[in-house]
């Protein structure tokens, strides 16, 4: 690929990224059609969640997130079969406050003395702040859903957070059917299969609007991994038939829109089934996003260069690993450019090359930039692309497609922060930078809505370790000791959180066997804490106490 067709793709692929709609617009407290609201509201570094409550109780469900705005908690029963929505009360209305200072917790950052009973603080503080007594429950998985089980690691809210989608899945048994074989020549049969129903839930009027089953597929439903949102336009993406449901939410409903892959628009239904005998040996033919992704690399070699021989060999020794690459992931980067990422097809008998020192493995992955409407590829990297490190680099909050509601900011991350403060440098050498784009590439698709738009995780304000807890939104080991964040600016310590493991460690900073996850409010100064060790779990709430004083340095 010749250094100006290089210039040319990213240019391009840039053109259509800042040409994508404003996404703030400065709104009062109705609903509207910008893809997010968001109100002008200061952030104080003196007000933070100094004060940790250790051990608390809360009800027998499993915590899952809060909505965008921060008036609900959402969470799933034991049984994960219904949605359990609280209604977040705030500080001042729950008297909070009050029920500290009757405690007579003092000065202290972390209060562990008292213990769970009735009247006492650890049992009543979930309830002061989340109304508890007037909990809206839905009984999703009843009936002819009864067989099924919600997953309580996915949800994504729509139309800034008056819908909520939810999955709910059952384990399948039987054979695929032929002719799937030859409808999708990509199908990736090594997988096992699931029934899918994914549920709309209208989180104002406390109802299922809309209910989509699939049957018979395979997707990641884990953090959000195979569902990207932009706008109303809803992906799913199916690892099994190596395609992409596109559905548009209209009136609180799942409307179809199209299908990508596993060939053009329009030509699915008219694909014949007499093709023989169908054994191992069949030879489908290549999808046509496989299609245009060869030809658009193909079409980037300029002949008349030097090294064009070379690039065409190097062009046919990839054209196996291009025709059997699988899709493993996406993202809708606006409502007509999706990124697709292709690796290769696992196999039974996979090992993993020997490398010399310093050599720079052979690409594992592609990264396609491909619209929707006119089904064209706009641009192909490679694992090891500075020119995708750059667009990641210019693009990435864009990218990530979550805002704080209250000031329209952006997660600040740690990678990206790092990347910005260390290789943004044009004396760089050209392996160190493709070492970090190996490194950082990965990043992208961006699971949709799994960072926390909380102030208190941005990197670029506060320093702290991101093995322990970052924006995004991911179980950690837990800490042998507080976990400290510090103003980047000043150095000073402003507050702690107190997750540590619950049992003795030895063998270093953190235990990898008892892990923590968190739940942030999107701007107040509240953290929820959850560690879990084997089948014990343990609630600590992280709040802001005017009292608390945080002490300088650690003793």
């Amino acid at each position: 690929m010749t250094a100006y067709n290089l210039r040319l793709q990213s240019q391009n692929l840039v053109h259509m990224l800042q040409n994508r709609e404003s996404c703030y617009t400065r709104v009062g407290s109705k609903f509207n059609q910008s893809p997010y609201l968001t109100y002008e509201r200061g952030f104080y570094k003196c007000i933070t969640p100094c004060l940790t409550i250790d051990y608390v109780a809360v009800p027998l469900v499993y915590l899952r997130k809060f909505t965008p705005d921060g008036s609900k908690l959402l969470a799933f029963s034991h049984d994960q079969k219904s949605l359990h929505i609280y209604k977040y009360k705030g500080f001042g209305a729950s008297g909070v406050g009050e029920l500290i200072c009757e405690t007579e917790i003092g000065e202290t950052e972390c209060y562990t003395a008292g213990k769970i009973g009735p009247g006492t603080l650890k049992n009543t503080i979930f309830d002061r702040l989340f109304a508890t007594n007037d909990v809206r429950i839905l009984r999703l998985c009843q009936g002819d859903y009864g067989r099924f089980y919600l997953h309580r690691e996915f949800s994504v809210f729509l139309e800034n957070g008056r819908y909520v989608l939810l999955a709910a899945m059952c384990i399948l048994h039987g054979a695929l059917a032929t002719a799937d074989y030859i409808s999708y020549p990509d199908l990736f049969d090594k997988l096992d299969a699931f029934s899918y129903i994914f549920f709309v839930v209208d989180l104002v009027l406390g109802v299922v609007t809309d209910r989509l089953f699939l049957p018979q597929d395979s997707i990641v439903i884990g953090h959000n991994h195979g569902i990207s949102v932009h706008d109303s336009l809803v992906a799913i993406m199916s690892r099994l038939y190596q395609c992409i449901y596109i559905y548009e939410v209209v009136a609180g409903r799942l409307v179809k829109r199209d299908t990508i892959g596993p060939r053009p628009r329009g030509f699915i239904d008219e694909v014949s089934s007499d093709i023989g005998v169908l054994d191992a040996n069949t030879i489908f033919p290549i999808t046509h996003i496989k299609q245009r992704v060869l030809s658009f690399l193909y079409r980037q070699i300029d002949g008349n260069s030097s090294r064009s021989s070379q690039r065409y060999q190097d062009f046919y020794k990839n054209f196996d690993f291009l025709e059997h690459m699988i899709m493993e992931k996406m993202q809708l980067v606006n409502r007509d450019l999706i990124l697709l990422r292709f690796e290769k097809r696992p196999k039974d008998n996979d090992i993993t090359p020997l490398l010399t020192l310093g050599e720079i493995p052979t690409p594992r992955r592609f990264y396609v930039f491909y619209t929707i409407l006119g089904e064209q590829v706009m641009g192909v990297y490679q694992d090891d692309s500075v020119e995708l490190l750059q667009i990641i680099l210019q693009f990435y909050d864009q990218m990530r497609n979550v805002r704080s509601l209250h000031t329209g900011d952006a997660p600040s991350l740690p990678p990206q922060f790092f990347l910005k403060q260390n290789f943004v440098d044009a004396n760089k050498t050209i392996n160190f930078m493709r070492q970090a784009a190996l490194r950082f590439n990965r990043s992208v698709p961006v699971s949709t809505q799994s960072y926390s738009p909380s102030p208190y995780l941005k990197y670029n304000e506060f320093s702290y370790d991101d093995r322990l807890i970052s924006p995004l939104e991911r179980p950690k080991p837990c800490s042998a000791e507080p976990i400290v964040f510090r103003d980047r600016t000043t150095k000073l310590v402003k507050f702690r959180l107190s997750a540590k493991a619950r049992r003795e460690n030895t063998s270093g900073l953190f235990d990898s066997r008892e892990l923590c996850a968190f739940i942030c409010h999107p701007f107040e100064p509240l953290i929820l804490s959850i560690q879990k060790y084997s089948h014990f779990y343990a609630y600590n709430i992280h709040l802001y106490n005017h009292n608390t004083v945080v002490v300088p340095e650690s003793a």
